[in-house]
């Protein structure tokens, strides 16, 4: 198959710039990046004036988008709905969440997304399965009435994907320790969120089976002068990673700052914890029997509790950008960073044998266009 190419006056490749150049791929994975002077003169290359061109931006949180939630609708279309919206955004590859569901749909959640990696459905990358096992006190919109805490046998009976990457967000207070280790035998990437846990409960042992925090701030045991609660250990345990909310909604722009100031370099990446209204014709959807719905661009129930963000990645990265974060950055954070977390090693960068992924950004941050697997969206 032939070379192709897309170039800009501005390349990030995770780690540095370069300055009018173009990201050459063969099939699906980066041949290199390389002055604009020197590309063939035979080469299908498409140039985008004024922007900037990223790694491919990575949500490990996407509830839903394009008027479909996956609770609702566990299945392969649904799922490339999903991405298909999220790409309007700027967003390659993504999680779809299932928000607290019963056994059998958790079963069915990890098949489908196994299979829609199997199908190559583009843009796929495993599935976030947040919850049922959290805890009431936090359940934030989830249905408490489907809480509970998993035994061994429990997590046994699961269909564990090979292929889909997998997140599980629980409240490791309602976890045993051979739950979690389980967790991590079968390759699963353990997030602590939904947690109404105190410090002395969030023991060493359990936070060794734990690799990240979910949403940070967000549904989770606040720090406090004499109790540093799950924001205070999530902020203080330098090998876990933090995902946060960027809409200014649902965390306040100082606060993201106090935890981009606290976090090692690499450990806080960007989530939208999107619904069903990103990208969609009628901004309101039903979950679990309620109607959630956007009013002054907040995503509320029926009691007006948040319940998910709307917004898409693009607009998460311009915000972190305008709160004062470094460019280069606020790019990682949306793609470098949540590779790492979910363990993909041939995405999150522009460089020669990763998979040809880029997100292509103007002067505002919004999304021109996104590349997948290389192909162009």
């Amino acid at each position: 198959m032939v070379m192709k190419a897309i170039s800009a006056p501005k390349i990030f490749d995770g780690e540095q710039y370069h300055l009018d150049a173009a990201l050459v791929w063969k099939n699906e994975s980066i041949y290199r990046v390389m002055p604009i002077s020197q590309l063939p003169e035979d080469i299908d290359c498409q140039h985008f004036p004024d922007s900037i061109i990223a790694p491919g931006f990575i949500d490990i949180q996407v509830n839903g988008g394009g008027d479909v939630m996956f609770n609702s609708e566990i299945s392969p279309t649904s799922i490339e709905t999903i991405c298909q919206a999220h790409r309007k955004f700027g967003t390659a590859y993504l999680l779809p969440t299932l928000i607290s569901s019963t056994p059998q749909n958790i079963a069915k959640a990890l098949t489908t997304a196994e299979q829609a990696v199997l199908d190559r459905i583009p843009g796929i990358l495993g599935v976030h399965i947040e919850g049922p096992w959290l805890n009431v006190a936090k359940k934030g919109a989830h249905d408490e009435t489907l809480f509970y805490s998993p035994s061994l046998a429990d997590l046994e009976a699961f269909p564990w994907p090979k292929y889909a990457k997998v997140l599980v967000t629980a409240a490791t207070e309602n976890m045993s320790l051979d739950a979690l280790q389980c967790l991590q035998r079968k390759g699963v990437v353990v997030s602590c969120g939904h947690s109404n846990a105190k410090s002395e409960e969030l023991t060493a042992d359990k936070l060794a089976n734990v690799d990240g925090f979910t949403h940070l701030f967000n549904a989770m045991s606040p720090f406090e002068g004499r109790e540093p609660g799950v924001v205070g250990t999530a902020l203080n345990t330098n090998e876990a990673w933090c995902s946060i909310i960027t809409d200014g909604i649902h965390v306040h722009p100082q606060s993201v700052l106090l935890a981009h100031r606290i976090k090692p370099q690499g450990k806080l990446l960007i989530v939208t914890d999107a619904m069903a209204t990103v990208g969609s014709k009628t901004n309101r959807f039903e979950l679990d029997g309620q109607i959630i719905e956007v009013i002054d661009n907040k995503l509320v129930n029926s009691a007006g509790s948040l319940a998910g963000a709307h917004i898409g990645m693009d607009e998460s990265v311009a915000n972190v950008i305008a709160w004062g974060i470094d460019e280069a950055e606020a790019l990682k954070m949306a793609s470098t960073y949540p590779a790492k977390a979910m363990h993909v090693s041939d995405l999150g960068k522009l460089q020669a044998g990763y998979r040809a992924a880029a997100t292509i950004l103007n002067s505002d941050y919004r999304s021109q266009a996104v590349l997948v697997d290389g192909q162009l969206y």
